[in-house]
């Protein structure tokens, strides 16, 4: 919190506190709400299906803005080639579909703004992927948020923060559990290309402080085109990097991902 604070000091003597227009501005309660909905279905040769879906909320009141976020991406497949020679045997006409993926999540997320451009964040967040060797996954975290740049096309922030987790293995990894103090470093940045279309990327990368080989990498980043006014599709890719896996699995995870967005709210 030492080093938020001091970051945000020459931040805060640059930028002033909601005055005039902008001040009447952050009067106004603001809150979003926006559903995502994807997923495939195949039969015949091949057999499996897909479903993913986010919910996205959040309201600000003048300089206080609480967000959330759940999500659920589930799959499976029926395994019909038992020989493993290439060739499906699709005599059995039992054979149940086996799950291949499941991660459910969901974060909550306070910001205080100091300025237009800056804030104090906490977050509390916690998932469940069993493919990835997580029974449980939670975390806390505290930083700084600074918007660098904005204007009518471009947002580019960056997050200075802490983040502790708490990690619950799947059965059969020993040991079972482990906390990790990390320092968090984030970068963020939205693009309009036009009135229909825009992009957007989060990158952001988490040092344990206490094991400086164990670091992990995350970025997301989303294409997204407007339908109609309520209505948008979305193509997004997602990749994690983990130098130190849970034991047994590899470092890298990607998705790919396209969905149909609902703007609620």
């Amino acid at each position: 919190m030492t080093l938020c604070l001091s970051l945000a000091a020459p931040a805060l003597a640059a930028d002033s506190t909601f005055t005039g227009a902008q001040a009447e501005a952050a009067e106004k309660p603001e809150t979003h709400v926006t559903g995502e909905l994807g997923g495939s279905y195949a039969s015949g040769n091949a057999n499996y299906y897909t479903v993913n879906g986010l919910l996205n909320a959040s309201h600000k009141v003048k300089q206080n803005k609480i967000s959330a976020i759940a999500g659920v991406n589930v799959g499976g497949a029926k395994i019909t080639d038992l020989d493993a020679d290439g060739i499906p045997d699709l005599s059995p006409k039992d054979i149940e579909f086996t799950e291949n993926a499941r991660r459910l999540y969901a974060d909550v997320r306070y910001d205080r703004f100091l300025s237009e451009k800056d804030a104090l964040y906490a977050l509390a967040g916690i998932f469940h992927d069993p493919f990835l060797g997580f029974d449980t996954r939670s975390h806390e975290q505290i930083g700084y948020s600074r918007l660098l740049v904005k204007n009518e096309k471009t947002e580019l922030r960056g997050e200075l923060g802490a983040d502790l987790a708490q990690e619950n293995y799947v059965e059969g990894i020993d040991p079972n559990y482990q906390n990790i103090l990390a320092a968090r470093v984030l970068l963020g940045v939205n693009h309009q290309f036009n009135d229909k279309v825009s992009f957007a990327d989060t990158f952001e990368t988490y040092e344990n402080v206490l094991d400086f080989e164990d670091v992990r990498i995350l970025n997301t980043a989303a294409l997204t085109s407007t339908l109609s006014g309520k209505f948008s599709i979305k193509l997004s890719h997602g990749l994690i990097f983990d130098n130190v896996p849970v034991e047994g699995l590899r470092k890298f995870d990607q998705v790919t991902m396209a969905t149909l967005v609902a703007s609620l709210l």
